[in-house]
């Protein structure tokens, strides 16, 4: 079994140094870090988990709980978290809420009694008390892919990637934007400010609404659209539709062409994500890319160092920024013909 003192060897460093790295010590510059996690997994090193626990007092667990774990979006932010763990010495829990405040409630109180030394979470209801219940206890929170008062968070700027969907449809031509999704949403407030910016007008019947965590899958978006366009009477109002994630603009481009508008020649679709299915479905979907990977590891790393005591006192509001990925669903529209 390999020891503390022949991954030093390998890696061309102390054993001090191996050790800060094993224990999750943020302050260890990265790249060396990464070097010597790499002798640390080629050599098979396995720390006493349990002896390291007691010396430092802590499990080198993260409680991670997400609302959907069926969305790709989730899936590829958990991978980025899981990766970013290892390379600190620590493995995660992995925790599924299901959009439900009750199994959320109930995940918590588990990883509570798992000692995990902090969370990262994607709250169902930011007012919820029992979030607010480990803020008091002082065990490091940190929400992820939204922000929320109070508490140290990695998100995307929702209102600019909604601006960047109105701005491409109306480069293109379209006058008549659609949305999918819900009015409250910070993308929909960012695409609405760019359609009145140029003077356009957005009414209801460019809206089909959807709301809540498990309302914007495939299957449901597909039904929502089947029925707005069974009460318009086959007909169609907008040009161009933003939906409010990639599963919801899956289903959207499923129920218009099976009434007979074909994505891109008669309507565009733009989705929200960039999920790794939006280049491979036909056609190949425009999103608004999220930077899953940046928000995983920068979430981790903020945790760490609340759970190291390096963190500021200051609250860490950590916002980035999405980019529009342009492909097949929004190109190729003839709206000389359309409306």
């Amino acid at each position: 079994m390999a020891t503390m003192d022949e991954i030093a060897k390998k890696a061309g460093v102390s054993q001090a140094t191996v050790s800060r790295v094993i224990n999750g010590n943020t302050s260890v510059n990265p790249a060396l870090r990464e070097k010597v996690m790499y002798w640390v997994r080629k050599l098979d090193y396995q720390p006493n988990a349990t002896a390291r626990s007691l010396v430092n007092n802590k499990s080198y667990l993260l409680g991670l709980i997400i609302p959907d774990i069926s969305n790709p979006y989730f899936s590829e932010v958990v991978q980025s978290i899981e990766e970013e763990a290892e390379n600190n010495g620590y493995n995660i829990i992995l925790c599924n809420s299901n959009g439900s405040s009750t199994k959320e409630k109930k995940h918590i109180k588990t990883l509570l009694s798992r000692q995990v030394d902090g969370f990262l979470i994607v709250p169902i209801n930011q007012k919820d008390t029992y979030l607010h219940k480990l803020k008091r206890d002082q065990i490091p929170v940190v929400v992820f892919t939204q922000q929320m008062d109070k508490y140290d968070s990695v998100g995307v700027d929702h209102k600019y990637g909604g601006s960047l969907a109105a701005k491409h449809l109306i480069d293109l031509g379209h006058t008549k934007l659609g949305f999918i999704g819900s009015k409250g949403e910070e993308k929909f407030r960012g695409y609405l400010s760019i359609i009145k910016k140029h003077g356009l007008s957005f009414k209801e019947e460019y809206f089909i609404e959807s709301s809540g965590w498990l309302q914007l899958s495939t299957h449901d978006s597909y039904n929502k659209v089947c029925n707005y366009l069974k009460n318009k009477k086959r007909s169609l109002q907008a040009t161009a539709f933003f939906a409010n994630n990639d599963l919801a603009a899956f289903g959207a481009i499923q129920a218009f062409e099976e009434f007979g508008f074909s994505v891109p020649e008669k309507i565009a679709i733009v989705g929200f994500d960039n999920t790794s299915l939006a280049a491979i479905c036909r056609p190949a979907l425009t999103s608004i890319a999220q930077p899953t990977g940046s928000i995983g590891s920068l979430a981790v790393e903020l945790l760490l160092k609340r759970i190291n005591g390096q963190a500021e006192k200051d609250i860490a509001k950590i916002l980035l920024e999405p980019r529009l990925v342009i492909r097949e669903s929004t190109t190729g529209i003839d709206l000389s013909n359309l409306l």
